[in-house]
């Protein structure tokens, strides 16, 4: 079923106006990936989280620093409640939202397979992968937003990917919560403020 929005995109329409309603889509799902904008606050912090206490385990010579990890499914059960809250309240849905939709789903069934065979060519390998489906998700959200604190943010999950290959396994933890931070976490944190203050403006 279209949505208002979309039933005003039609060929009676003169360019102006179908650039204002493309605009106003635009914005309508920016609105709602920075209210959203908690998968990317809280995917950031968890992660890093994560890596930064397997590094430090590892560096103390303990072992079962793996276990950390445990929290991601915990993660998944935490964020599904709260994208299926979100989806009940959604009033409107535009074709932004369902392209950022495919991209994130595409990116979450990369990021199973790359888990789940990665190990097969090395854990380095599966670290490196990691970091370039972070910023191709990223990227790509970034670019259909034109918001450019995700876009820019995804270049450096691109370059500590790179880094990572000349790291230890250690180190490259370190990478993983870097690339978190830039690409992920301020980039959310700006889309929440933006958010924010447009809902006071």
């Amino acid at each position: 079923m279209k949505t208002t929005l979309e039933n005003d995109l039609n060929e009676n329409m003169n360019p102006e106006e179908s650039l204002h309603i493309i605009n106003t889509m635009i914005n309508t799902a920016k609105n709602k990936l920075a209210d959203d904008g908690f998968h990317l606050i809280f995917w950031g912090w968890l992660v890093t989280f994560c890596a930064l206490t397997h590094y430090v385990i590892l560096k103390l010579n303990i072992q079962g620093g793996e276990w950390v990890w445990m929290l991601m499914p915990l993660g998944g059960i935490v964020s599904g409640i709260y994208g299926y809250k979100q989806g009940k309240t959604q009033k409107v849905r535009t074709h932004i939202d369902s392209y950022i939709s495919y991209v994130w789903i595409g990116f979450i069934i990369a990021l199973f397979l790359t888990l789940s065979f990665g190990y097969a060519h090395g854990i380095k390998a599966t670290y490196f992968f990691l970091m370039l489906l972070y910023g191709m998700a990223t990227f790509i959200t970034g670019g259909i937003l034109n918001f450019k604190p995700l876009i820019y943010g995804s270049l450096f999950s691109f370059a500590f990917a790179i880094v990572s290959v000349f790291v230890g396994e250690a180190d490259q933890f370190l990478c993983i919560s870097a690339a978190l931070i830039l690409s992920y976490i301020i980039p959310g944190h700006m889309l929440r403020s933006k958010f924010k203050s447009q809902q006071h403006a």
